[in-house]
């Protein structure tokens, strides 16, 4: 078995094994959403930083005085993909069918009318980010 075959083994296996996202209750999904902060490249690499140094990984300045180059090199990369996501990534969503729950009141003797609603509870969309 030479390492293309492992490589193949491997992949397949993983791909098999993934298990789509629970779906949280729509009012627990909002609670949740609104607290948290978003994406932070300095957040990020901070932590990154602190994992190195539990790995043992230098973090501090260089012998000579001169800046860490892994924690510029981290903060670059991290900055990167961050900026990507934000400004780059489009999500989209769809609403499944009946998932709205549309009050509509009116009325009217000479016939239809428009009425303007508004959903009732709280709703999920399903996306993808690309």
């Amino acid at each position: 078995m030479n390492i293309s075959n492992i490589v193949n083994a491997v992949t397949r296996t993983l791909e098999g094994a993934k298990i789509p996202a629970e779906t949280l209750p729509a009012t627990l999904l909002k609670c949740i959403s609104m607290a948290r902060p978003g994406l932070s490249a300095y957040k990020i690499t901070a932590e990154i930083i602190e994992n190195n140094k539990l790995l043992g990984i230098p973090v501090g300045p260089n012998p000579d005085g001169s800046p860490n180059k892994i924690n510029q090199y981290t903060y670059n990369v991290v900055k990167t993909i961050v900026d990507a996501i934000k400004n780059d990534a489009s999500v989209q969503v769809s609403i499944p069918l009946g998932s709205l729950m549309i009050q509509a009141n009116g009325a009217n003797a000479g016939g239809p009318i428009v009425s303007t609603g508004t959903n009732l509870l709280d709703s999920i969309a399903k996306g993808i980010m690309r």
